[in-house]
């Protein structure tokens, strides 16, 4: 078996940490946790379940993605945020994938979104792979504001070892959330030299809501269905208002577009 190890960036994550660590029992022996300051239980819990953690400060979520994989000490990563957990029977699977001697450059995940103590099937949310088991020689994180994503020159493949995702308690939660978002989002439109009509930020959220709550199917998921494809639809206003607001006030600037810690 190819050796593994699991990388996780923190910011005041103690709400699902010690979920998330427990999940990944039997899977390594090296886990990795790259701290930008936290004030809570994050630090404490990762010395609980033998972590290497320090602390660095931060310089925005692909490049510090990018040191936690650069800390590992086997030669395959997992990534993981500290919201998400293994769901079974995810640890067998890929202990098995990793004794191949055939092995691409990635695996893709399924990720099993939940909210309010139920998963989310439909919508936005429902069908959902990401690229987080990775062979580090063959990539590396991109330099993302926000969504930040693993970039590869290698094969990748599927591997049904799903990641079950707790990102937000509550309405509240999300709508904060966005609001930072949509931040990032909107500078990050204007530093790539994008002009913004006065009439993108309704036809967008227009868009987004039919996507996600039609075309998706997110009405099957109910009330949350409908709940998530409205904060989805308001993410989509808010970004391209807000890159309207900037440009307004700023007309011949170029944003800097700021780095923001992942709660």
């Amino acid at each position: 078996m190819a050796g593994l190890s699991v990388a996780y960036i923190t910011f005041n994550a103690a709400r699902c940490f010690a979920d998330s660590l427990a999940s990944i029992a039997g899977l390594t022996d090296d886990i990795v946790v790259v701290d930008s300051g936290s004030t809570d239980d994050t630090l404490a819990i990762a010395a609980h379940f033998g972590a290497r953690a320090q602390v660095r400060d931060w310089p925005g979520f692909g490049s510090q993605k990018q040191f936690a994989v650069e800390q590992a000490r086997h030669g395959w990563v997992l990534v993981l945020d500290a919201d998400e957990v293994l769901l079974p029977p995810a640890v067998a699977t890929i202990k098995q994938a990793l004794i191949s001697d055939d092995l691409p450059a990635g695996f893709l995940l399924p990720r099993y979104n939940f909210f309010h103590g139920k998963r989310i099937r439909f919508g936005d949310w429902g069908k959902d792979r990401v690229l987080r088991l990775v062979d580090p020689r063959h990539g590396r994180f991109s330099n993302d504001a926000v969504h930040e994503h693993w970039i590869t020159d290698g094969p990748v493949r599927r591997l049904n070892a799903p990641i079950g995702h707790y990102s937000y308690e509550n309405y509240k939660a999300m709508l904060v959330k966005l609001d930072r978002y949509s931040d990032l989002n909107a500078r990050s439109l204007l530093a790539r030299g994008r002009a913004v009509g006065r009439h993108e930020p309704m036809l967008h959220a227009l868009a987004a809501f039919l996507k996600g709550y039609v075309l998706r199917l997110g009405f099957l998921d109910g009330s949350d269905g409908a709940g998530i494809a409205l904060t989805t639809a308001l993410g989509s206003f808010m970004k391209y208002a807000k890159a309207l607001e900037l440009r307004q006030a700023s007309p011949s600037e170029t944003p800097i577009v700021p780095s923001e810690r992942k709660l």
